[in-house]
């Protein structure tokens, strides 16, 4: 659903503008808020935002994206109730509630995102970025700073800190700032997810160099390999978005700024793992080693998982959030595999495997994981998004990073993502109109100016 010419050109208000930034700030934080029942809330902050934003613009709400939005919820009861084992039923649809509650706070986030202005939009996740290094650095250099950002962390979170100083000094030879959140790899995803939105809006010519920067600047600062990710989008967005909007272009020069773009792909492959091996000696040393955790939870783990549960349960996988289906099979993965010889002990499954890409397979299975993806993306389109494949593939990339399927950081990267390409093809190519100097006039009586 498109916003009118009067929508955009009046923009966002001073309440549109503060709830985005709530809503990017609780992303960041990631507070949760416990229900008596034992239902938690993920992101309380970026929910009440959403939430608002989606009643401030519920005149926008159609009977189409209405029906858009029931077909997701339909076909995810049905994932639930085909998935086997009803012993778990109870939690799938624990899970269920935490999945509708950060699609609709992700619909409230793109109504108000596409009322933005591509520079506008650009400056907000540039100051992002800008906080994030500047509080890095503080907490990196100051102490004070540093004791209260643990201050902080100690007593908003009630689990899920972060308890491994020791591995961050032996592999990055220091302690990484976690900033007021519970670990420092929510510090690098929403530091890479600001800094490719502003890649993505920045009008800025060069920008690319400017962007490559920007992550040296959060590898300095913050030392996560996520960041790396940033490198990978590029072609990501060159591919998807820059060569799909060029106005006025012949097809065949579009052709070769597509293959231009692959070939940029692999020149930053290349140099990016380059520089991997260089800055990550000897984290590489224990991946290749089986003594990196960290990295067999985020990649080689849940590959393995989703291999598995898609052969047995091809039809609905292990159920939406069916951690304690796959007890069992992850304790196995963790023991046998030959990408891990080091014992590490987890307590839930949800801690062991970390990638919501993979997960989405392996709590849904390969019917219902398709019918899901095809449903979201019609619902996309009835928001407004202009290139779901790009959507998609930002979503994908960012998966590599993060886990939590139903949680809010989730869905926020597939929705931001969808409103990035609606500002981008409306606004990407506009280029100055030429200003016509007026054609003189000759009199038929001599040569004076009319």
């Amino acid at each position: 659903m498109m916003h009118t010419p009067a929508d955009i050109n009046r923009g966002p208000n001073i309440i549109d503008r503060t709830l985005v930034v709530l809503y990017l700030l609780g992303i960041y934080l990631g507070i949760s808020l416990h229900l008596s029942q034992g239902v938690p809330v993920p992101s309380i902050l970026a929910g009440v935002a959403g939430s608002l934003l989606l009643l401030k613009h519920s005149s926008r709400i159609n009977d189409r994206l209405v029906l858009a939005f029931l077909a997701v919820i339909v076909i995810m009861v049905l994932s639930i109730l085909t998935a086997p084992d009803y012993t778990y039923i109870g939690e799938r649809f624990k899970g269920f509630i935490q999945f509708g509650y950060s699609l609709i706070i992700a619909c409230g986030l793109f109504f108000a995102l596409t009322l933005y202005r591509r520079e506008q939009l650009a400056f907000v996740f540039l100051a992002f970025c800008v906080v994030i290094l500047f509080g890095c650095a503080l907490e990196n250099t100051v102490v004070p700073f540093r004791e209260l950002s643990d201050g902080f962390r100690a007593v908003v979170f009630d689990a899920g800190i972060y308890s491994s100083d020791l591995r961050d000094q032996y592999l990055y030879g220091r302690i990484r700032p976690k900033l007021f959140t519970s670990e420092p790899s929510f510090v690098s995803f929403m530091f890479t997810v600001s800094a490719f939105s502003w890649y993505v809006l920045s009008p800025m010519r060069g920008k690319m160099f400017l962007y490559l920067l920007l992550l040296a600047g959060g590898y300095m600062a913050i030392r996560g390999p996520t960041l790396f990710l940033g490198v990978a989008l590029i072609p990501v967005y060159q591919v998807f978005l820059a060569t799909r909007h060029e106005r006025g272009r012949a097809r065949g020069s579009n052709i070769l700024r597509v293959f231009g773009a692959l070939f940029l792909a692999g020149l930053l492959a290349v140099v990016g793992l380059a520089a991997g091996s260089i800055l990550f000696e000897e984290r590489i040393a224990d991946i290749f080693s089986g003594r990196d955790a960290s990295f067999f939870a985020r990649i080689v783990a849940p590959f393995l998982l989703a291999k598995d549960i898609i052969f047995e349960h091809p039809l609905a996988g292990a159920g939406l959030a069916g951690w304690e289906f796959i007890e069992n099979r992850v304790v196995q993965i963790y023991t046998n595999s030959s990408w891990l010889v080091i014992d590490f002990n987890f307590k839930t499954a949800a801690h062991a495997i970390t990638n919501y890409f993979w997960l989405h397979w392996i709590f849904l299975g390969l019917f219902w994981g398709v019918i899901l993806i095809v449903a979201l993306s019609v619902l996309l389109r009835r928001l407004g998004a202009s290139n779901i494949l790009f959507a998609w593939a930002v979503w994908a990339v960012f998966g590599q990073a993060a886990g939590g399927y139903v949680d809010p950081r989730t869905w926020m990267v597939l929705f931001l993502a969808g409103a990035l390409a609606v500002i981008h093809s409306r606004e990407g190519h506009r280029r100055p109109a030429r200003v016509r100097m007026p054609t003189p006039a000759i009199r038929t009586t001599g040569a004076e100016w009319r």
